[in-house]
């Protein structure tokens, strides 16, 4: 169940550029504190020095509340993408369509829903093409996402996509970026991986002793690190479950001696 999850969070076909990897103490988390942030010339160098990979996607993250009529949702994940993200399979829409290439690039004032938010704030009535308040900002709904469900607790069906112009009026353009890439074949990521690695040590300028300034990760990551932490609780788990197991066994033991 978690493996799907987490494989259908994160394309099999695909992998992340993040200002960070994946950080599992303090020590990882201090010596990348200083990271760079992830722009959008990080994208262009990948697109213009890779050869493996197709298309590139940028996302700006925050929180904003969200409101039609007199329903309100507080601090809802906004992500902001750019025109790439069609060539992504992240979103299958449920009712309306999708944000067009044009309407992002012209920063039209256009929101696509995840299925919690329009469930939430429209109740029973179609939210496509109704007027809703992001910020203060008013925007027209042209679609609602596919029910994903929840991982975890956490559902992750409430948020809400808008161009990525707008994610940087509202919170300012010097956050970071987290960038998808998808390779020109789903047998080449690994290969795909590499060559990004390369491009952007070269775009950064990075020595050849010197550490790399950025996280890559892809769901192969995430897998790898769940398997790691699963494998010692189970391996917990088996010690309690036999040594109960024991426990058991004299008490019954004991008690037919007893008997006996």
């Amino acid at each position: 169940s978690v493996t799907s999850a987490i494989v259908s969070e994160f394309s099999a076909d695909t992998f992340s550029i993040d200002r960070r990897g994946v950080i599992t103490n303090e020590e990882e988390f201090e010596a990348t504190r200083n990271n760079p942030r992830v722009t959008m010339k990080d994208a262009d160098a990948v697109k213009r020095l890779t050869t493996l990979v197709s298309s590139v996607m940028a996302t700006a993250y925050g929180n904003a509340s969200i409101r039609y009529r007199e329903h309100l949702m507080e601090s809802v994940s906004l992500r902001g993408v750019t025109r790439e993200y069609l060539n992504f399979s992240n979103y299958t829409i449920e009712k309306g369509r999708l944000i067009s290439p044009t309407e992002i690039d012209a920063n039209r004032p256009v929101a696509l829903l995840g299925w919690g938010v329009a469930d939430r704030l429209f109740k029973e009535v179609d939210p496509v093409d109704k007027e809703i308040s992001i910020g203060g900002i008013h925007f027209r709904v042209v679609g609602v996402a596919e029910k994903k469900g929840s991982i975890f607790g956490s559902d992750q069906d409430e948020y809400a996509i808008v161009p990525i112009k707008t994610i940087r009026r509202f919170f300012g353009g010097r956050q970071s970026l987290l960038l998808t890439a998808k390779p020109i074949h789903p047998s080449l990521t690994k290969a795909a991986m590499e060559d990004t690695r390369v491009a952007l040590r070269v775009h950064r300028g990075l020595k050849p002793k010197e550490k790399d300034n950025f996280g890559l990760l892809s769901s192969d990551t995430f897998l790898q690190l769940y398997e790691s932490i699963t494998k010692n609780i189970f391996m917990v788990l088996i010690g309690v479950v036999a040594l109960s197991l024991v426990v058991g066994g004299i008490v019954i033991m004991n008690i037919m001696l007893m008997v006996v």
